[in-house]
């Protein structure tokens, strides 16, 4: 009886011991995870590019015939308005063609006083009138050539040939074209910006825009967005963008890199932290691990920008959704799961 006793009791501390270790196996299968609750959010949608600055207005001053200079009244760097004489090329052939276009002009009003007498015919008054126009034309148009003045207001950036020297209409000295000054207007800057095709669809004319230079870390400029591309570029598939900036104190240099931001404005939108987003290895489509009643769940998304350390979630959750931040590694589709302690 005793014996029958104690077997009872050695099966019965066996099938107890076997049971409980089930349990713990069981248990230590159940993964640890740490989970967040997704919400709307308040989201700028800025835009952020870097840009290249370029002059708003430039031009190659030049003569239109070769000829000799005889005196540059700036040097590189001057600040110049807008009808100033920056160089007196020779005047000879001018002096010569001013002698006859004086004649030609008397010789026009002289016609006109005696047509209006009687005097002379239509077709004589005719000849004297066209003698005139053509001489103006021509003086006027050596002119030109034989005083350069600027044609807007700017600064002096090079200098390529002094009193005296000969102007050839080639180019020379390094230059793509002929020159002898080369003028920029840097109180207004031009600075060009490449946008993916998505994007620049948002865009319009006279959009704002910040712009900011690391040299100068204090300073904030403010852009206009001045011309849109009709054409995506066929090998880098961007639109080029120009924005019209007031470069203050004329600080900002030409051919310089800048920082151009431009707000689209705000939305709500879903944010998850973006440590949360896994990439399957098999699709390559970007997914999460949401919780639902201790078990993970596996939740493809479609991924918009990123805020700081989240992303926007354009599609695959809804607010609400828990999703998993911590542990999600090591899980699979439709792991058994539990939160850490305290959360």
């Amino acid at each position: 009886m005793k014996i029958k006793s104690l077997i009872l009791i050695t099966l019965f501390t066996l099938l107890i011991g076997c049971g409980q270790k089930k349990v713990e196996q069981e248990t230590s299968e159940i993964k640890s995870v740490s989970i967040q609750k997704i919400e709307r959010k308040i989201v700028k949608n800025n835009l952020l590019f870097t840009g290249t600055v370029y002059p708003w207005e430039e031009t190659a001053l030049a003569a239109q015939l070769t000829s000799r200079v005889r005196k540059i009244y700036v040097k590189e760097g001057d600040y110049v308005k807008e009808g100033q004489l920056l160089v007196q090329m020779d005047d000879q052939q001018l002096t010569q063609v001013e002698i006859q276009f004086n004649d030609a002009r008397r010789d026009f009003e002289r016609a006109e006083k005696l047509k209006a007498e009687g005097a002379i015919s239509e077709q004589q008054f005719e000849k004297f009138k066209l003698a005139y126009e053509t001489l103006k034309t021509n003086y006027e148009k050596i002119l030109e050539n034989t005083q350069l003045r600027a044609p807007f207001s700017g600064v002096i950036t090079a200098k390529y040939l002094n009193d005296g020297e000969l102007f050839m209409m080639a180019p020379a000295g390094g230059r793509s074209v002929p020159a002898i000054l080369h003028l920029m207007n840097l109180n207004e800057l031009k600075v060009k910006i490449y946008v993916n095709e998505f994007d620049s669809y948002k865009l319009k004319i006279g959009q704002k825009a910040k712009v900011t230079n690391d040299v100068l870390p204090d300073e904030e400029f403010t852009g206009y967005v001045a011309r849109i591309s009709p054409i995506v570029d066929p090998v880098s598939k961007t639109v080029e963008v120009e924005l019209k900036v007031t470069n203050r104190g004329n600080k900002i240099k030409a051919n310089s890199f800048v920082k151009v931001e431009i707000d689209l404005g705000e939305t709500k939108e879903l944010l998850v932290p973006t440590s949360s987003i896994l990439t399957d290895p098999v699709s390559g489509r970007n997914f999460v691990y949401i919780y639902q009643n201790g078990v993970a769940k596996k939740r493809f998304v479609s991924k918009g920008k990123q805020v700081n350390d989240e992303t926007v979630i354009k599609s695959g959750l809804k607010e609400g959704d828990e999703v998993i931040i911590e542990g999600q590694s090591n899980l699979v589709d439709g792991d058994k799961v539990k939160l850490y302690k305290g959360l």
